[in-house]
């Protein structure tokens, strides 16, 4: 009796400690956490939440580490789902954390999840991401896949080799008569290219740190791993970057996450927490597509108005001349445009339409986080690669696709003489008269202290303000996201903003100095350099603030979404029992359904409008698609309908995304 008495006590207490235990708040920030973590904060949050959240394991990496994607809304049928993924390249923690920041921002507060389901994918590279963690660093971005990278008879023979053991894979600068690096002027951390027109000769090689292992004369070309998932998805897959793998979904990362969105169509909107930033820049264009530039055709709609033959063939070159004729002087036709006009092989460069929202939401984030006293005059983000998911996402699902970098170094603040150029963010808030009264001397300083290309004159720019073609506005946005030129004389603007964050930040520990070695194969080098992940993960002491101010943005994102509802109808007795049914579909959403790339690739699938009843349709189909409609937007549909009972018609809204909703319609007699 003792014994079971105890037996009793003993479970009673276990069972109380479990209850303690999942009664335990969730925590995540404050620090980066491993995949093994990862997993058990969100086995927490679905035991936490069991009637809202749901686990869903899509495969393991090469490595053997769960890849999971949390559902958030699991309780919801029939309601579009935002997806959220990151770090896709496992080089960049700090969107890890994001991604389970999200999730806890939204399940300790239901209003961005009410009529909206959830997934977020905080590690799909959890093989590449454990590179943070190990004991030498390097930035690893590929998984544990078993690739032969440089095509010979051994796997993984030769990778980095952390020879001064200071636990970070650095570069290595050897002197050699065919080097083309010189130690800058500037700073003598940094190597800049020789400039032969000054006189100067290279004495510099440069390669990452390591040794020869295999003895082919290459250095580091076969290490760990294999394949990045961050740039193996289909839509511009990179053949010839050998980190892709040999073709888009080859590792199961990538390829049962693309079989988990088609499986389920109700994704309207995708965000993308890494290195690229659409949220704060449009989705760059330029790309060339596949298609013959050689031999076009143009259509009879657009033959007329540029009053050219359709039956004619022209070269790309040709056409551009064509354009250019018929716009105003002075207007910038590219390729890239006259592809996307004329519809031209694959798309490779974002629609004008869509555009437009990318670039309308862009302005209001910069001016969400200058109201949280958010500095943004930092490093710009890295650009989207070929291959990668955000560019997937938009291309072949049809979908909005955002992308947010969390955090890039802030730039060096240049200290601004009292008799400089006007700046850039003071021609932003002029009125084209404005600027033009500055006059063509303080125009002509502004233009050579922004490094604006040489056919940018004082005298263009006026003119161009004049006629109304470009604004101060427009002008000066142009400017900051064009490639900076590096100033004669001075370091690069990356290279200034580094050794400034390193030295204010890290203490110098940012850069490791440069220290002389004997390497086996390349004699006496120096060993120094950017540490790994300087660029991309603050210390982790900064990871609340930088989450907490800019997620939120993610949040308004989805309210976005496109609303699509029957707003009204109208029913027209026509005689003999016929009638006209006239139905009023709206969107109260920003954004259009689908967007234009979706209208552009059948993809996502459409709303369909369906009528039920007793009744003999004569005009109009029972299963009506409704097309595009676009943002803040009503609808007509029309049928002609003819019943002698007077029944009551059901009018169905159906789709993949948005589910089922439905309108009574009462014939009276």
């Amino acid at each position: 009796m003792v014994k079971k008495l105890h037996l009793f006590m003993l479970t009673a207490a276990l069972l109380m400690a479990g209850m303690r235990l999942t009664a335990q708040p969730v925590t995540v920030g404050g620090k980066y956490h491993t995949n093994t973590e990862v997993q058990q904060i969100l086995s927490q949050l679905q035991q936490a939440n069991p009637s809202v959240v749901k686990l869903h394991t899509i495969t393991n990496s090469p490595g053997g580490e769960p890849v999971t994607i949390l559902e958030i809304g699991a309780n919801l049928k029939g309601v579009p789902a935002v997806f959220t993924g990151a770090n896709f390249e496992g080089n960049n923690p700090l969107s890890t954390e994001g991604a389970l920041y999200l999730a806890k921002m939204l399940l300790d507060s239901a209003k961005y999840r009410e009529n909206l389901k959830w997934y977020i994918l905080p590690n799909p590279n959890p093989d590449a991401a454990k590179g943070y963690f190990a004991k030498v660093r390097y930035g690893r971005t590929v998984n544990d896949f078993q690739l032969n990278n440089d095509a010979d008879e051994a796997i993984n023979e030769d990778g980095f080799d952390d020879l001064n053991g200071d636990g970070f894979i650095t570069k290595m600068r050897v002197k050699d008569p065919e080097g083309t690096l010189v130690v800058s002027k500037n700073d003598p951390r940094i190597l800049v290219k020789a400039d032969p027109a000054k006189g100067e000769k290279g004495e510099y090689k440069i390669y990452d740190e390591g040794i020869d292992n295999d003895n082919d004369k290459q250095y580091n070309e076969d290490g760990e791993g294999g394949i990045n998932p961050g740039i193996g998805f289909p839509h511009l897959f990179p053949h010839d970057n050998k980190e892709a793998g040999l073709w888009a979904g080859q590792t199961p990362e990538v390829f049962k996450l693309m079989e988990f969105m088609y499986a389920h169509p109700e994704i309207a909107m995708v965000f993308t927490i890494g290195n690229s930033d659409f949220c704060v820049a449009a989705p760059k264009g330029g790309r060339k597509g596949g298609a013959s530039m050689q031999n076009i055709k143009v259509p009879a709609r657009y033959a007329r108005m540029l009053n050219i033959d359709p039956e004619q063939s022209f070269s790309m070159d040709e056409l551009i001349e064509i354009v250019k004729q018929n716009m105003p002087a002075g207007m910038e036709i590219t390729p890239s445009q006259i592809a996307g006009m004329l519809g031209l092989g694959a798309a490779v460069n974002p629609l004008d339409d869509d555009l437009k929202f990318y670039t309308k939401l862009a302005g209001d984030y910069k001016k969400y986080l200058e109201s949280k006293k958010y500095g943004t005059d930092r490093l710009e983000a890295p650009g989207d690669k070929d291959g990668s998911f955000e560019l997937w996402a938009y291309y072949h699902l049809g979908v909005p696709s955002f992308s947010m970098n969390l955090f890039t170094v802030p730039k060096v603040k240049e200290e601004k003489k009292a008799d400089s150029a006007v700046s850039l963010d003071d021609v932003e808030k002029m009125s084209a008269d404005e600027f033009v009264a500055l006059g063509e001397e303080k125009i002509d300083a502004f233009l050579k202290a922004n490094n604006a290309p040489d056919r940018f004159t004082a005298n263009g720019i006026i003119e161009m303000m004049k006629s109304g073609r470009v604004t101060p506005k427009q002008m000066a946005g142009m400017m900051k996201n064009a490639p900076k030129k590096e100033k004669e004389g001075e370091l690069g603007e990356r290279d200034k903003a580094l050794l400034a964050y390193s030295d204010k930040e890290w203490e110098g520990k940012g850069f490791v100095p440069w220290q002389k070695y004997n390497h086996p194969t390349l004699g006496e080098v120096e060993i120094g350099g950017y540490i790994p992940y300087l660029e991309s993960t603050p210390k982790p002491e900064r990871i609340d603030s930088l989450l907490g101010t800019q997620l939120p943005w993610l949040l308004h994102l989805s309210t976005q979404l496109p609303k699509i509802s029957i707003a009204d109808k109208k029913l027209t007795a026509l005689g003999g029992g016929v009638y006209k049914l006239e139905l009023y579909v709206e969107n109260t959403g920003y954004l259009s359904y689908p967007i234009a790339m979706g209208q552009r690739n059948s993809q996502p699938a459409p709303v369909v409008i369906v009528l039920e009843g007793d009744i003999k349709i004569l005009e109009g189909i029972k299963r009506t698609p409704l097309g595009a409609i676009g943002g803040n937007q009503v609808k007509k549909l029309t049928w002609i309908i003819q019943t002698d009972k007077n029944p009551e018609i059901k009018a169905i809204i159906e789709s993949a995304v948005f589910g089922t909703s439905e309108k009574q319609i009462k014939i009276a007699g």
